[in-house]
């Protein structure tokens, strides 16, 4: 399993150990144009089908589930859930590679640096696993009595948080799967962006990397 270190709140990611890029590698072409606005839309098949999920549930049960500060409350926990969601990503990483996951603390963000090299199929994983801190809330939701209020409202405050915040791994996984080509392999590089390359031996060395 992959090594995670919590690095706790800092001024600016740290890097964790890599091995340097091969001289083939491309940068993961990622658009900054209207960037966010791109994301957000991208992101629209996973919190539309939750946003109208509780207007049909309020139909089907001719009852209104909303109570706002519950709904607020979990939007709150979604935020704190951010380390897991960090080690969610970490977590589909090979064995013997570390990643660091700390907070940018003028910022409030989470963040998870690993500088192993891993498969374009295990990118995609990494960049959407996160995703089951949106569905397991959501399912919880859907099945919550209309005597449930606080805890329907308290979940899909968490599910809706959840699907929107990871908009910029939707982007990514998006980006990797036009442009990488089956058989690459994805490694960040000392810049924090993405890189891909092709490679013609087996699975990359992720244990022979080096500290900075």
């Amino acid at each position: 399993m992959v090594k995670i270190i919590w690095k706790g709140f800092t001024e600016h990611v740290i890097r964790a150990p890599r091995r340097p890029l091969p001289p083939d590698a491309h940068p993961l072409l990622i658009p900054r144009r209207h960037y966010w606005l791109k994301a957000i839309l991208l992101a629209a098949p996973v919190y539309l089908p939750i946003l109208a999920s509780l207007y049909l549930k309020n139909y089907l049960l001719q009852t209104d589930l909303r109570d706002k500060p519950w709904i607020v409350a979990g939007m709150a926990l979604a935020l704190l859930l951010g380390p897991l969601h960090e080690c969610l990503h970490a977590w589909c990483y090979p064995k013997g590679a570390t990643a660091y996951i700390g907070v940018l603390y003028k910022r409030f963000l989470f963040y998870m640096d690993c500088g192993a090299s891993i498969s374009r199929g295990r990118y995609f994983v990494m960049c959407l696993l996160p995703m089951l801190l949106c569905i397991l809330p959501w399912i919880i939701f859907l099945l919550c009595p209309a005597e449930a209020k606080a805890l329907a409202s308290l979940c899909w405050g968490c599910a809706i948080m959840s699907a929107v915040g990871p908009a910029p791994d939707y982007m990514n996984a998006l980006c990797a799967w036009r442009q990488v080509p089956r058989g690459g392999y994805m490694q960040e590089g000392e810049d924090g962006r993405d890189y891909w390359y092709v490679s013609t031996a087996t699975t990359p060395d992720n244990t022979n990397i080096h500290h900075k």
